[in-house]
């Protein structure tokens, strides 16, 4: 089993990263682990070369290489707890990776142990369960990303990554780097400090607001490639591209849709004119809704709610105040009370970012506060936070019919911190953003409007809404139903 040096030299430009090997002498190889933060007039061009670079080699056969995104979590990581569970009993780390030869059991169970010592050093004070619901991530985290590899030693891996903004974020890639993985953390955008004295970092310039500009891998003939807009940028940045295809692409920069309140991070993503649905009904969500599976709810549906009665369901949906370390107020955003057991379902860009959150709930003066993130998913921007309550969540709406063009529904949210405001409007469509299939509706909403619900007129849950245009009038989506529920069914009581 091979022991590991961290960074015998400093790397300090983003190509250097690159092209530094982790040689072995005997049982010994070094590794490096760097961050570089802020941007110069070169980290954009700098950052292709070192992709393009990377690939080349990945493509020759002489290294691993991954450019990983936030890390998302998708299910209650009940093998992981077993696993660390039975860890800590029996000193065996019994992972899918080690019965899969993927990794040894004895390189794991060190890279577990130094990650341990670490966590104890850091953050003092550090209690049994807080240590274990970390390891439990990170080892769920390994087993997402890394299933498809050897990780033994013998091959150069290198991991490359953006903008962390979570302390388990940089936890897992010091424990990647623990299993002799070479990693790189750009954060051109903003920083966190988070066991800084582990790696080497290497300050490039002032942080960059606006998003680097990635060349494709394979450019195509004629291919016109747009640049995101920045994110201070008002309005919808769309431009035909690649016109000799019958099917044509526009790009649509999200940072234009997501309410600016809470949203600091996000990327291009490219739609399509043909998601437009040719008839009047569809099925949505981020997976088919032939395989999502809603169990009905016995709750009598024989007529539709007025609006008054729509209204009172604000009591199940909740305004959330998002905190930085030094208890700085960042943004408001929504949430829709899911499980009676405290769990709250927002969007990810609502709470992304935050240190804690205040809870605030209609007809109750107590402010609760948490900082208890249980799920998120980065792609779908979903998220659930829970507080220590019993709650009376909504309805789902279980789709058997089928939502249609022109239907009626109602939104309930704080746009603005203005506490469970209620609009109504219809659903004008249906689009797909970036593989996510999203209800378009018509229901005002404004920044802090996000995460609330978007209820059909029996008061079910049939959309979160996350996203608007800002240059239109009421041009609103949400992320529907089925997506929601896969997300959200393990919490659903």
């Amino acid at each position: 089993m091979p022991k590991y040096r961290l960074n015998p030299i400093n790397i300090n430009s983003i190509t250097e990263f690159g092209r530094v090997r982790g040689n072995r002498a005997g049982e010994i190889r070094n590794t490096y682990m760097v961050k570089f933060t802020g941007a110069d007039t070169n980290t954009n061009k700098e950052i292709n070369e070192l992709r393009k670079y990377l690939k080349s080699e990945m493509k020759q056969g002489r290294i691993y290489y991954k450019y990983l995104d936030s890390p998302d979590i998708n299910s209650d990581c009940m093998e992981q707890k077993r696993a660390y569970e039975t860890f800590i009993s029996t000193c065996h780390l019994d992972t899918a990776l080690v019965r899969q030869n993927n990794i040894s059991e004895n390189e794991l169970i060190e890279a577990v142990k130094e990650m341990q010592k670490l966590l104890q050093k850091y953050k003092k004070n550090i209690s049994d369960t807080i240590e274990k619901n970390i390891m439990v991530k990170l080892l769920y985290w390994l087993e997402d990303n890394f299933s498809d590899i050897k990780i033994n030693g013998d091959k150069n891996i290198k991991v490359v990554t953006e903008n962390i903004q979570k302390e388990s974020e940089i936890y897992f890639f010091i424990f990647l780097n623990l299993l002799g993985m070479d990693v790189c953390l750009l954060q051109y955008s903003k920083d966190i400090s988070v066991m800084d004295e582990y790696y080497y970092t290497k300050k490039l310039g002032d942080f960059y607001e606006g998003k680097m500009i990635y060349e494709p891998d394979e450019p195509a003939e004629n291919h016109q490639i747009q640049q995101p807009t920045d994110i201070k940028t008002n309005g919808m940045n769309a431009a035909p591209v690649n016109t000799g295809d019958e099917r044509k692409m526009v790009t649509i920069s999200l940072a234009s849709t997501r309410r600016k309140d809470r949203d600091s991070k996000t990327k291009a993503v490219s739609v399509s004119s043909a998601a437009t649905p040719v008839n009047n009904q569809t099925n949505t969500g981020a997976s088919s809704s032939e395989n999502t599976q809603i169990p009905a709810v016995n709750v009598s549906r024989d007529r539709e709610l007025s609006y008054v009665e729509l209204a009172r369901l604000s009591t199940s949906i909740v305004m959330i105040a998002v905190f930085d370390n030094r208890k700085k107020l960042l943004g408001t955003g929504s949430g829709i009370m899911i499980g009676r057991d405290g769990f709250i379902l927002t969007n990810n860009h609502v709470i992304r970012g935050g240190y804690y959150f205040e809870v605030r709930i209609e007809d109750d003066e107590r402010i609760y506060e948490t900082n208890e993130v249980i799920k998120y998913h980065h792609h779908l921007d979903l998220a659930i936070i829970r507080i220590s309550r019993v709650l009376n969540p909504l309805r789902l709406y279980n789709g058997k019919e089928g939502l249609v063009r022109g239907q009626k529904v109602v939104a309930i949210g704080s746009p603005l911190g203005l506490f469970n405001s209620v609009s109504d409007g219809i659903i004008s469509g249906f689009r797909n953003i970036d593989n996510v299939d999203m209800i378009q509706f018509s229901a005002p909403t404004s920044p802090g409007s996000s995460g609330g619900a978007v209820l059909n007129m029996y008061g079910e849950v049939i959309g979160i809404s996350t996203a608007g245009f800002s240059e239109g009038q009421n041009i609103n989506l949400a992320v529907p139903y089925d997506a929601v529920y896969n997300f959200t069914k393990s919490f659903i009581r």
